[in-house]
């Protein structure tokens, strides 16, 4: 299954060995921050992966590698707006907590997820 996670900060990690663990694909990270996506990649011996593309637009993203599932790990505020696109894409999307900043943005997420039958899950690190 084709793989990305968006936003390369202190919980992606996690993300990125769940994702190693399951054998999925890894097509792309996105991070607005060069070096985090680099760091990210060298800590788990992928830097020399060139099926591994960095972006600094999760849209971009999207468009280029088209996966068949994301991880958001971005900061919270992102999140559903994120997590919503991804939907209308029919993307599978694992959202770190909190999966909205409103009942309703969550509500619409569940709503959008149902609407275009893709899976959407809530996940919490707690390291």
């Amino acid at each position: 299954m084709k793989y990305a996670l968006i936003g390369c900060g202190r919980i992606s990690k996690n993300h990125l060995i769940a994702s190693l663990s399951n054998d999925l694909e890894i097509v792309a990270i996105c991070d607005l921050v060069e070096e985090k996506m680099e760091a990210l990649l060298e800590e788990f011996h992928l830097e020399k992966n060139d099926g591994i593309k960095k972006y600094s637009s999760y849209k971009k993203m999207i468009e280029e590698t088209s996966p068949e599932i994301v991880s958001i790990a971005t900061e919270s505020g992102y999140h559903a707006q994120i997590a919503l696109y991804c939907i209308e894409h029919k993307i599978n999307v694992i959202i770190e907590k909190p999966m909205a900043m409103s009942i309703a943005d969550a509500d619409l997420i569940i709503e959008k997820a149902k609407e275009k039958r893709v899976k959407v899950s809530a996940c919490h690190q707690n390291r």
